[in-house]
Parts: C-alpha cells; sequence; structure tokens
C-alpha cells in the first residue's frame, strides 16, 4: 500500500437482491437517516418525472461514487459508492457503500482508484453466485481495495478579516487538494462531489453541488437530460 493511502473501515445501507429488506451495518446514524430521506424523496419524484420510463432508466443508471463535506448528511465528511439496487421481492432501491473521513474531501476526487475499487465490489452482489456473508466478510478484511488517500491535517487555512485572500499555514509541503477546497468553497459552503464512469444514457462525468442535489434534479443522473431537469 502506497504512503500516502490509509485503510478505512466501510460500512453499507441499502438492499441488495439475496435480502428481503433493508441492510445496513458500521455507518454513522445521522448518515443514514438524512442519506435515506434524502434517496426516499428522489425515488418517489424521478418516479413521477420519468413515468413509463423510469424503471428503465433506474436499472440503466450508472454507479455514482460522492464526497460529501461535513454537515451535508450527518456530522462527519463521508465517501462513497451509490449503485441502484433491488431486494429480494423486487422493490426497489440503492445500495450504499461509504467511509466517514478527514475533511477536506477533495481530496478524495483527486484521488479516485478507491471508487474504482468500491465500484467493483458493489457490482458482485448483482451477482447471482455471491454469498452474502461471504461479501461482507471480504469487505470486513479490508482486502479489496489499496486504500484511501490520507489528507494532511496539519495546514491550517486563515480567512482573512480584511479581504478575500487566504492563508495556508504549513511548514511543509501544501497539498493540493487544500487548494481545490478553497476554490470550491468560495461558491459552496458544504459542497459535494460526484462522479461515474458513466452508463448508455448517462457520460462520464465529474458534478459539483451545493449540498445534496436537489431531488427534482436527482432524475438527471439517471437519464443524462441535464438541462430538463434544471441543472
Amino acid at each position: 500500500m502506497s504512503d500516502n493511502l490509509v485503510k478505512s473501515k466501510f460500512g453499507y445501507f441499502g438492499k441488495v437482491p439475496v435480502r428481503g429488506d433493508f441492510i445496513q451495518d458500521q455507518l454513522p446514524a445521522d448518515f443514514i437517516e438524512s442519506w435515506n430521506e434524502w434517496l426516499q424523496a428522489t425515488l418517489a419524484v424521478s418516479r413521477e418525472q420519468l413515468a413509463d420510463n423510469w424503471l428503465d432508466c433506474y436499472l440503466t443508471s450508472p454507479i455514482w461514487h460522492f464526497a460529501l463535506s461535513p454537515g451535508v448528511c450527518g456530522e462527519s465528511a463521508i465517501v462513497g459508492t451509490l449503485m441502484p439496487s433491488v431486494d429480494r421481492v423486487g422493490r426497489h432501491y440503492y445500495f450504499t457503500l461509504a467511509s466517514p473521513v478527514e475533511h477536506p474531501i477533495s481530496a478524495f476526487w483527486e484521488q479516485k482508484q478507491w471508487s474504482q475499487e468500491s465500484e467493483e465490489l458493489v457490482l458482485k452482489l448483482l451477482d447471482d453466485e455471491t454469498d452474502f456473508a461471504s461479501w461482507v466478510s471480504e469487505l470486513n478484511q479490508n482486502m479489496w481495495f489499496g486504500g484511501l488517500p490520507t489528507v494532511g491535517t496539519d495546514t491550517r487555512i486563515v480567512d482573512t478579516e480584511q479581504s478575500n485572500h487566504r492563508v495556508l499555514i504549513n511548514e511543509g509541503h501544501i497539498e493540493s487538494s487544500h487548494m481545490l477546497h478553497l476554490a470550491y468553497r468560495e461558491r459552496y459552503d458544504r459542497y459535494c462531489l460526484w462522479w461515474t464512469s458513466g452508463s448508455e444514457r448517462v457520460p462520464a462525468c465529474t458534478l459539483i453541488t451545493s449540498g445534496l442535489p436537489f431531488v427534482g434534479q436527482f432524475s438527471a443522473m439517471l437519464d443524462g437530460c441535464w438541462e430538463e431537469w434544471g441543472w
């Protein structure tokens, strides 16, 4: 494992084909509460907006990776992977693999190898041959990924009162993620990053949002029609 990567404890929440209801483990309760409320709303509104096209759009929608600033969904910053899924009796809901992290979250987009590895892991859950208990064991052993990027905590950002200038105090190297974080924070107080390798309808892309996307905009993350849904 590289010196700038660290193993982190991932948890999960949502639905999978081998289980009949919600499953969850090792994620903060305040994250799950806010995240579930938002996802339930996006499902309801996107069903209404996409009408007869909803099921096909949902099932073929891309896997999205995300990095959420502290305070967006609970107290901690969170990074993770969101996959469209379904439970054993055919009820559609997402499966989320996620981990609390240190801020700034821009580092987890800059060094995104972990998200490719998490995507490979969650896709195993759609395979009929996957035993869920074995999957959980693989998750907990932390052998499925190289690690999350470390974020230096020795850089102090000083907001000056007399101007819009910023002072970054660090006796050593200042990581580029801190500079990117400053740029995003200038426009969005609690910014979120989303990225995907794409699908049939949605091209590979990165999104920057102020908090979670509005539920009325989420359909674009299923069908790629950004202007139609108000982006």
